[in-house]
């Protein structure tokens, strides 16, 4: 028998054991644990030696404590209406662990890492040139790079993956309705056909035969945004599968600027190339 405890700094109130002083909440949690976790805990062994049985058991610890956690921090999220209180804060837990409740000692985790490396460009002579060359050109960015930008920043998966797929909705309609005036009325006030169709059959009638790039990434993506919605406790997604699906959003949609500005698309350096 092994017990866990778990500290998080929430800058508020908080868990088990509230400590509004220390702005802090500490969870416990009473487990049985197998011989190989004890001897893993108890020695301090290197993770990354351990073979994939005792990883997932660790892996499985880690989200039952944190999962406890959260048990605190949703009702003073919401409940009390604390709109600043990031829900990453989960992914930040401290683990204890001890026999005998005494003489606390760290619980061993695994450490993730992602990182989105995407090239960022100054405002400087040279790119002011490409600037006037856009107003030039008459060049109107998307609505929907709004969402897209904010899916960007999100560090959540779930929200990132949502705003990027309203980013990919909003995208096809407005590249549409600029195609073709004519059915502004019918995208705006009927309910739009799938993201796949949109991307795939429908651009390429109005697009001389040539459909998106990315249509069978936004399939699935659309798809997961819908379990997103409907089925958010049963679906989980990483933030390398998040990044990856925004970075696939991000394609169809400068594929879709590429498609009305090819005359002059050439000229902006700093567009992905198709």
């Amino acid at each position: 028998m092994c017990f866990l405890k778990s500290k998080l700094f929430v800058g508020w109130l908080n868990s088990y054991e509230i400590i509004p002083n220390e702005k802090r909440v500490e969870t416990f949690s009473k487990i049985e644990i197998s011989s190989e976790i004890w001897n893993v805990i108890h020695n301090n062994l290197d993770l990354k030696d351990l073979p994939d049985n005792l990883q997932v058991e660790i892996s499985e610890i880690d989200l039952n404590i944190s999962n406890s956690v959260k048990k605190v921090l949703v009702p003073i999220k919401y409940c009390l209406k604390c709109i600043s209180l990031g829900e990453n804060l989960i992914s930040n837990t401290k683990i204890y662990w001890s026999k005998y409740k005494k003489n606390w000692k760290p619980f061993p985790s695994r450490i993730y890492m992602t990182l989105d490396d995407r090239g960022l460009w100054q405002l400087n002579k040279e790119t002011a040139k490409d600037i006037q060359k856009y107003i030039q050109n008459d060049f109107k960015p998307f609505f929907a790079l709004r969402h897209l930008h904010r899916a960007i920043n999100e560090n959540n998966p779930r929200y990132k993956w949502i705003d990027a797929t309203i980013a990919a909705e909003l995208a096809i309609k407005e590249f549409l309705i600029r195609r073709e005036p004519c059915i502004e009325t019918l995208l705006l006030e009927v309910p739009a056909p799938p993201l796949h169709k949109l991307y795939g059959s429908i651009l390429k009638k109005y697009n001389d035969g040539e459909k998106s790039p990315k249509v069978n990434e936004l399939q699935k993506g659309a798809a997961i945004r819908n379990n997103l919605i409907h089925k958010p406790e049963n679906t989980k997604i990483s933030i390398k599968e998040a990044n990856k699906y925004v970075h696939d959003v991000e394609t169809a949609i400068y594929h879709l600027l590429y498609l009305l500005y090819q005359e002059d698309y050439k000229s902006y350096k700093y567009f992905p190339r198709f």
